[in-house]
């Protein structure tokens, strides 16, 4: 039995599915400061004027906004965005730059998108209509878990989760009103 393929073959292949893409579940539709994110119609509008962004750094923003106030690892971003194809970090931080060009973001004061040194970024733009109250609860749940660095990431990732569900519950209701 041989195992080898042609590289005609590993190009047919599709690339692996990577857990922060989930093709036709999770789609990003999202409202913050001046700017509305929906990743369904692959628009990025900025008071209602569309935004250029080229597809890459789009699905890079889109990434990131899935999971808001997650640390996404660079190795994730590059898996979600790039498949399993060999890419270096250098194309990551390019698209990166053009997010935040788009955005009008500053990497040293950031509204948008945080660096985190040598791991990756994190989405840390509050969604328009967040309400205040949850926010606090969540800050008040974290005050509580500093010492426990698993704890609190589930609880980001839980707080993430609801916050994904309560958008895309506003929104299915938006849709039936009109």
């Amino acid at each position: 039995m041989n195992l080898t393929t042609s590289p005609q073959q590993s190009r047919d292949v599709p690339p692996f599915s990577s857990p922060l893409r989930q093709p036709g579940r999770g789609e990003v539709f999202l409202r913050f400061d001046r700017f509305q994110l929906n990743e369904a119609d692959a628009r990025l509008t900025c008071d209602g004027r569309p935004v250029a962004l080229a597809p890459k750094p789009f699905e890079v923003l889109c990434a990131l906004a899935r999971t808001p106030g997650m640390l996404v690892t660079k190795n994730a971003l590059l898996d979600a965005v790039w498949g399993h194809r060999f890419v270096t970090e250098s194309v990551l931080k390019s698209a990166i730059s053009e997010v935040r060009a788009a955005l009008g973001d500053n990497p040293k004061a950031p509204r948008y998108i945080e660096t985190v040194s040598r791991r990756g970024y994190r989405f840390i733009a509050a969604a328009a209509g967040a309400q205040p109250q949850i926010a606090s609860a969540l800050e008040t749940v974290m005050s509580l878990c500093r010492g426990d660095a698993a704890l609190a990431d589930l609880i980001r990732a839980v707080a993430a989760t609801l916050e994904r569900e309560r958008l895309v519950l506003n929104n299915s209701d938006a849709g039936s009103l009109a």
